[in-house]
């Protein structure tokens, strides 16, 4: 790495006038030919086509043919890094004329490494600087303030060199994500076919168990909610208690709050005890998660404590994560809500006690496989970051 780095600081300086040339193809359009035109997602997110329309259809629009390998930029959001480079696979496709083409000297600059190059935040910079004008749509690239941007290139076997690199970084974050959205795949199809008991579980013996019973939360759980102290009061906030809202309830288990409060705040209260299934059931409904450590939640969210040892906390929360727990509420002015008596009316499909234990034991070794290949996509992601902060200065 430092070898590539002090070869990557050896530069050129250019304007890029002198290294890219627009490529301007003009469609003579046909009135009953149809026509696929393109368009280019802002963050780096890449070329989409659209749905093909006729001649006709695109009246006196100004359209021009894709001119493969090219850097190409949505002049309304260049400054959104809405830029991306056309291949082989864009023949015969059009576009209009927000979105200039340019050729590349590629005895200078290597196509991939210039793309690159304006998906950092550097090149964001430069696509803002030549973006005069407002916010939004009024906030355009200027093709001469584009053409006198001035960048600093290494030699073209560096460019390519780092480009191969995060090409082949790029695949392998492509096959993990497709490798997590199979396991996800997996959980869902498992889960249907759980809940729906077309697929059931057998005790050690080889033994079925018995039949689910249905029954509903009130017969099965003491339901709590949460509180908000005042927020104007400033002698209980800032403290070291911690309280819990929906922004905090994003894993399955939760060792702290989102946010801290002082024992004024508490007084009367009861905290919620460890190893304690909670839910959201105001606003973003149906969250759920598993405490593992006591703290405080607001008002928009509630704890179940249940009423027997026979019911497994790993099994509820499945369970109410494979339903529609919003179709329990009543509709209100903000959209869905649930009150204690719509959450007391769930329907609860429950196994007996080791059934649960079998079903949540299984359903949580997938979720383990997930979290590994989330972390190890985690990796490939920071390790792109790094590479491309250093390459790219």
């Amino acid at each position: 790495m430092y070898q590539l780095e002090k070869l990557r600081s050896q530069t050129s300086h250019y304007q890029l006038k002198d290294i890219v040339e627009r490529v301007v193809k003009p469609v003579e359009v046909t009135p009953e030919k149809k026509y696929t035109q393109i368009g280019i997602r802002s963050h780096g997110k890449g070329i989409f086509i659209k749905e093909e329309v006729t001649g006709k259809e695109l009246g006196n629009k100004r359209v021009f043919w894709i001119e493969p390998n090219c850097f190409i930029v949505n002049i309304v959001f260049a400054w959104e890094r809405a830029v991306a480079r056309t291949t082989f696979v864009h023949n015969g496709l059009i576009a209009s004329h927000r979105f200039p083409m340019y050729k590349l000297d590629d005895m200078k600059v290597d196509l991939d490494y210039f793309t690159r190059l304006f998906l950092t935040n550097k090149g964001k910079t430069l696509l803002e600087l030549a973006s005069p004008g407002g916010a939004g749509r009024n906030k355009t690239l200027g093709q001469k303030e584009f053409l006198n941007l001035e960048i600093d290139l290494p030699n073209i076997q560096i460019q390519k060199f780092i480009s191969s690199f995060l090409e082949k970084l790029d695949n392998k974050i492509l096959l993990q994500e497709e490798k997590i959205n199979l396991l996800r795949d997996q959980r869902k199809g498992y889960i249907k076919k759980i809940f729906t008991q077309e697929l059931r579980f057998k005790d050690d013996k080889g033994h079925e168990f018995s039949k689910w019973s249905p029954s509903t939360l009130s017969k099965i759980a003491n339901i709590t909610m949460g509180f908000t102290p005042d927020t104007k009061n400033n002698d209980f906030w800032e403290g070291d208690i911690p309280w819990l809202t929906i922004a905090g309830l994003n894993n399955k288990y939760i060792y702290t709050g989102n946010k801290f409060i002082t024992s004024s705040a508490t007084l009367g209260k009861e905290i919620v005890p460890k190893d304690t299934l909670i839910m959201s059931f105001k606003l973003s409904i149906g969250k759920l998660a598993i405490i593992k450590e006591p703290l405080y939640t607001n008002e928009a969210i509630c704890h179940f404590s249940w009423k027997t040892n026979n019911i497994s906390n790993e099994y509820i929360y499945y369970y109410l994560s494979s339903i529609n727990v919003p179709s329990f509420g009543s509709r209100a002015a903000k959209g869905i809500t649930l009150n204690k008596d719509s959450l007391n009316s769930i329907v609860i499909e429950l196994p007996c006690i080791e059934e649960q234990n079998k079903i949540a034991n299984f359903l949580s070794a997938i979720d383990k496989k997930i979290n590994i290949e989330e972390n190890r996509l985690n990796l490939l992601l920071n390790q792109k970051q790094a590479f491309t902060q250093h390459m790219f200065i």
